[in-house]
Order: C-alpha cells, then sequence, then structure tokens
C-alpha cells in the first residue's frame, strides 16, 4: 500500500509543471480590474494585464493587488512544488513567468513577467530578491522609469544569484540557466519600452 502512495505521488508531481503554469497564467490584472476598477484594464493604457499599467489606469489599491498576486503565483508553485527531479523542478521554476506572459486565460497573450519573475526569485532565495529589488528601488529613484527600473534589476538579479547562490544550491548552474532565459524572454517582452526608450518616449 505504501509503494502505490509512493508512485502515485510521483505520478502526480508529474503534472506539477501544468499546475505552476496554470496559476501563473492566472490574469489577476484583468480579474481584480473587473471586480473592483472600470473592468477594462486591456483597452486602457498600455493594455497590459500587468502592475504598471494597473497602477496607471485603475489606481493604487488595484495595481498593488495585481502586484501582489502576480509576485505570489510565481513564488507558491516554486516554493512548494518541489520534488527530487532536478528536470521537473527546472520546469516548474519557469512556468509560472511562462504562465504569466503567455496566458492560456488570454489566448495565449498575457503581461511582461517582472512581478512573478520576482516571486520565483524569492522562492529561489529571498537575500537575492531582496538584493533584487533594492536595486530596483534604487534605479526607480534615480530614473522615475518603472521599466528602467525592472530591467535593470532582472539583469542585475543574475549577477546577484550569481555570487549569493553558489552556496545555497546544489543544482546552482542549471536554475542559472533557468533564471537566464526568463530575464531574456522578459527583456524580449520589452521590446517596445527599449524602442521608447531609446527614443526617449518612455515617461513611467
Amino acid at each position: 500500500m505504501e509503494d502505490i502512495k509512493i508512485d502515485g505521488m510521483r505520478v502526480m508531481q508529474n503534472f506539477y509543471p501544468i499546475f505552476a503554469y496554470l496559476f501563473g497564467a492566472i490574469p489577476f490584472g484583468p480579474i481584480f480590474s473587473h471586480m473592483f476598477g472600470n473592468g477594462k484594464l486591456r483597452e486602457s493604457g498600455s493594455k497590459n494585464v500587468g502592475a504598471t499599467n494597473a497602477f496607471r489606469t485603475q489606481g493604487k489599491a488595484i495595481g498593488i493587488m495585481t502586484l501582489l498576486f502576480d509576485f505570489i503565483k510565481g513564488f507558491i508553485p516554486c516554493f512548494f512544488f518541489k520534488t527530487e527531479c532536478n528536470c521537473l523542478n527546472l520546469l516548474i521554476l519557469v512556468a509560472p513567468v511562462l504562465g504569466h506572459i503567455f496566458s492560456i486565460w488570454l489566448k495565449f497573450k498575457g503581461g511582461k513577467g517582472i512581478a512573478t519573475y520576482f516571486g520565483v526569485l524569492c522562492a529561489l532565495s529571498p537575500l537575492v530578491c531582496l538584493g533584487t529589488a533594492l536595486m530596483w528601488s534604487i534605479v526607480f529613484i534615480i530614473t522615475k522609469i518603472s521599466a528602467v527600473a525592472g530591467l535593470v534589476s532582472i539583469v542585475s538579479s543574475l549577477i546577484i544569484f550569481n555570487y549569493a547562490g553558489t552556496a545555497l544550491y546544489l543544482d546552482f548552474i542549471n536554475q542559472l540557466y533557468a533564471l537566464i532565459g526568463m530575464v531574456v524572454l522578459i527583456i524580449i517582452r520589452h521590446s517596445e519600452n527599449i524602442k521608447r526608450l531609446m527614443k526617449k518616449e518612455q515617461r513611467t
């Protein structure tokens, strides 16, 4: 009987990356906009479903809720869905960010992934996440542009993880590669922001 339970758990663990993706795909911004705002988050501002656009178009309360829950949906799967298989763990690591950016609930469209990435980072190492958040704050205070703060901070997270993570994780190299892949994807998602920044058209 015990062997059956163990085998059943192992089969269930194979679905953890799918659960992580589906959880990451929940579009909290549009949900909170519909429940507490004007319900037009995807039609307002940048039309993005993330926290930055929620702040701009729906107000601070909905913006904060969106930021918090986008963070949580990255943190919870990576913190709680752990297996003995490194491959599965790496899939679980990237799944929430992929879910947020390519949400099945939004016809594989979604946000840009920074808040969810922070959640994943916090699940890996609160210390690294704290250092990355500090970098975000410093850059935002200097530039007043959230896109710049977000991009600089996630790139800096790789450097911070490289120096802080070696003593924390047995599977450090593969986790670093997974983080690099997520950062590259997020940068690609910010391509329009980067173009506007180069033209000095990005203001927030």
